[in-house]
């Protein structure tokens, strides 16, 4: 059950379909050599994991069936269900188990903690609609891929997601979508990923280990382990990086990239900017060009830039700097020390004109 399909374990996908089918306990039996992977990649809450053998293996399994009321569903093979399939199966004694898919009496898994062995008898059992046993060939394993990914889309779309092609949209089973979000092509959500209500994310978009507010667009972006405010624009062609928290009504423009950085309320960071390892404060502007110097080639520093700042166009912040509140800096200015409230910092060669050198120079053989 710890095979990959598409971005995750084929467990998560089994225990996303059971739990919208009310199922509320799991018990995951594992070696030990894969407990570590287990226990991280499975995501019901309180989902309990045994690594032992023998009948330390049969107790928990007693353990887990004490009290329980009518049958308990044991997996013995890697299976994927759809919604569908999964509420059927537990919708009562009549419904066939699918092919690697046990139902057991609960109260009789209490007194023995035996869980059959799987054979040639659950590979034969009565075929489930929209139910697959996964194997190790490619070309079923691809197969599989296919209907998971579009059972939950189809998921998505029932409780109020827009999907405008649902056929190239790829969603990890662990990730939520609010209700009123649009999801344009090519848009690839992974891992722990939550956006947030009337969002629009793509064309040609990837977000993974995020959290979005109400109201985001995303085009054309990749961001990664980073929380997002509501109204957030971001793209396109903007690379996010982890350790990132971006304020409600940001901008984060195209051809910016931001790395482990706190962006205050309302600050637009409009185009062709670096800010890294940076906390900046409220309503500020970077003018196109602009970056902070982190990474001196041994060790990371910080940049802390105030409310209301404006940064010219490229502007170098030469990191540990500081800008204070209201400060602005000039366009060009390599800025290396503290620039003080309210102050205009200017850190560029003057200009110096020389008259008639373009003429001179033009007329050299």
């Amino acid at each position: 059950m710890l095979r990959p399909l598409l971005f995750s374990p084929a467990a998560v996908w089994l225990a996303r379909a059971l739990q919208e089918a009310g199922v509320e306990r799991f018990l995951l039996l594992t070696d030990g050599a894969s407990a570590d992977d287990a226990a991280a990649c499975f995501p019901p809450e309180r989902t309990q994991v045994c690594t032992q053998q023998g009948p330390a293996r049969a107790e928990a399994v007693r353990a887990f069936a004490a009290g329980q009321a009518g049958d308990v569903l044991a997996v013995l093979a890697p299976v994927w269900l759809s919604f569908s399939a999964a509420a059927a199966l537990t919708a009562g004694e009549d419904c066939p188990c699918p092919a690697g898919v046990v139902r057991l009496s609960a109260g009789a898994l209490a007194r023995t903690g035996a869980l059959p062995e799987p054979g040639p008898a659950e590979a034969e059992a009565a075929p489930l609609p929209e139910a697959a046993v996964l194997s190790g060939d490619p070309e079923e394993l691809a197969r599989v891929q296919e209907l998971a990914r579009m059972d939950f889309n189809r998921f998505l779309i029932r409780r109020g997601v827009r999907m405008l092609s649902p056929a190239t949209v790829y969603i990890d089973p662990t990730v939520t979508v609010a209700p009123g979000t649009t999801l344009l092509p090519n848009v690839i959500l992974r891992g722990d990923t939550h956006i947030g209500e009337s969002c629009e994310l793509g064309p040609d978009t990837m977000i993974r280990d995020c959290t979005l507010g109400e109201g985001c667009v995303a085009n054309a972006s990749q961001l990664n382990e980073a929380v997002f405010g509501r109204n957030v624009n971001i793209g396109p062609f903007a690379y996010v990086r982890p350790g990132t928290r971006v304020s409600d009504g940001c901008k984060v423009g195209d051809f910016v990239e931001v790395k482990n950085a706190v962006i205050g309320e309302g600050t637009k960071l409009p185009h062709l900017i670096y800010v890294g390892d940076s906390d900046v404060g409220a309503h500020c502007n970077f003018g196109c060009g602009s970056i902070t110097c982190n990474y001196d080639g041994n060790h990371k520093y910080r940049t802390t830039v105030g409310d209301n700042v404006f940064i010219g166009c490229n502007t170098n912040l030469v990191a540990p700097v500081t800008v204070e509140d209201g400060a602005f800096t000039a366009a060009g200015s390599t800025i290396t020390s503290t620039v003080p409230a309210d102050a205009l910092a200017v850190a560029r060669a003057r200009q110096v004109h020389k008259p008639g050198w373009a003429k001179r120079h033009r007329e050299e053989p």
